[in-house]
């Protein structure tokens, strides 16, 4: 069996005289085998897709081999997915690193055979001298954090997306792999909605749409499971989670983008005890950039609001206002979750927030006084933690 397959492998992709390109002798291979094969890119978009069966769609095998092929080198790791046996092993092309996914429709061959079929797949490719299309989807979220929206139009169609399907823009810091892709693959195989990613240096980038079963009459347009996934990754304590959700095409995914690329950094000092941050916590923190750059009589218009409290003597000052940041930032003017920020009783706040009241002038909860308020308080938060 080992010399059969490996010898009808080579005899089917190296006829460089019957076949007019790699991508044609390698769909003879699988079908004359029995197996079927899909190369990826390295943020796991299909590049060549051989189907031979359908017992399994290569979507389902992506979702569920995902989890757990990061980290696989080039000696390939089966996956068992609903009885069907999956390989995953890397393979190294001059143009970069990819996945490649076999799968053995009969369950006829061995670890080794599998492992020699893939070497031959990835020799043939250079003899071949087979060069991967560029991965259109990946290129499209690469446009989207550059801003390059002509570039994302013209990709779309490449990449298979409708821009009116693109519901949200997100990007992941400081995450364990594992557990994001364990929430991805879980979101994925029970909602409508599909993911496109990319991992950078500085996180994971990527797009929420509506998949190819999302029915228009569903809650909230899909929002509502876009929601789940980001309570889901909050479980990683470590990781920081961007998202505008409630995107209007090509150019709201753009705008959304750069909303998370320029406020990320100063986001995450203003709502220190945040790990999900929506479109409402970061156009704040725009407007404070806005304020903060321009400066002048603008800035002090809110600091002013602060000046009250200067009279009541630095340290006592500095209390209460730290009692009013996490008041109104982190605990959503919420007493007994102040007191748990702070570690202090929760009449100790209440004494204070009423202090505060008495400085002000005004009544905290007052929908006049909140609005200045925070954007005050978070200017104040940006600039103690430069």
């Amino acid at each position: 069996m080992k010399t059969k397959v490996i010898n009808n492998t080579i005899t089917y992709l190296l006829n460089f005289e019957k076949y007019s390109s790699f991508v044609q002798a390698l769909e003879e291979t699988a079908v004359s085998n029995d197996f079927q094969v899909v190369l990826l890119s390295d943020d796991f978009n299909p590049l060549i897709t051989v189907e031979t069966r359908h017992q399994i769609t290569v979507d389902e095998a992506i979702r569920v081999g995902r989890e757990l092929a990061y980290g696989t080198t080039d000696t390939y790791r089966m996956v068992d997915i609903g009885g069907l046996k999956t390989y995953w092993g890397t393979v190294m092309l001059e143009s970069g690193k990819y996945y490649l996914l076999i799968v053995d429709n009969e369950g006829r061959y061995s670890n080794e055979e599998i492992n020699m079929l893939g070497d031959i797949i990835q020799l043939s490719m250079g003899m071949w001298k087979y060069k991967p299309e560029r991965d259109a989807k990946a290129e499209f979220v690469r446009a989207l954090i550059r801003g390059n929206k002509s570039l994302a139009y013209s990709l779309r169609d490449e990449a298979d997306i409708e821009p009116q399907d693109i519901l949200s823009v997100f990007c992941i810091k400081g995450f364990d792999q594992g557990t994001v892709e364990k929430a991805y693959t879980e979101f994925e195989k029970n909602s409508s909605l599909s993911l496109i990613k990319i991992d950078e240096e500085n996180g994971t980038h990527g797009l929420i749409l509506k998949g190819k079963t999302f029915e228009a009459k569903e809650p909230d347009n899909g929002i509502e499971q876009c929601i789940k996934l980001f309570d889901k990754l909050k479980e990683d304590k470590k990781a920081r989670f961007f998202h505008v959700t409630g995107i209007d095409g090509v150019e709201g995914a753009v705008d959304g983008m750069r909303l998370i690329t320029e406020t990320g950094p100063f986001v995450e000092r203003v709502f220190p005890y945040k790990r999900v941050f929506s479109k409402y916590e970061m156009v704040l923190v725009m407007n404070c950039i806005y304020i903060q750059v321009n400066g002048g009589q603008m800035k002090k218009i809110f600091t002013d609001l602060l000046e009250p409290f200067r009279k009541e003597g630095s340290n006592k000052a500095k209390q209460l206002l730290t009692t009013l940041e996490t008041f109104v930032l982190d605990a959503g003017m919420n007493s007994v979750k102040t007191s748990e920020f702070l570690e202090v009783h929760t009449n100790t706040v209440q004494y204070r927030l009423k202090k505060i009241n008495e400085i002000l002038g005004a009544e905290l909860t007052g929908n006049r006084v909140i609005p200045g308020l925070t954007i005050a308080l978070a200017l104040r938060r940006m600039e103690n933690k430069k």
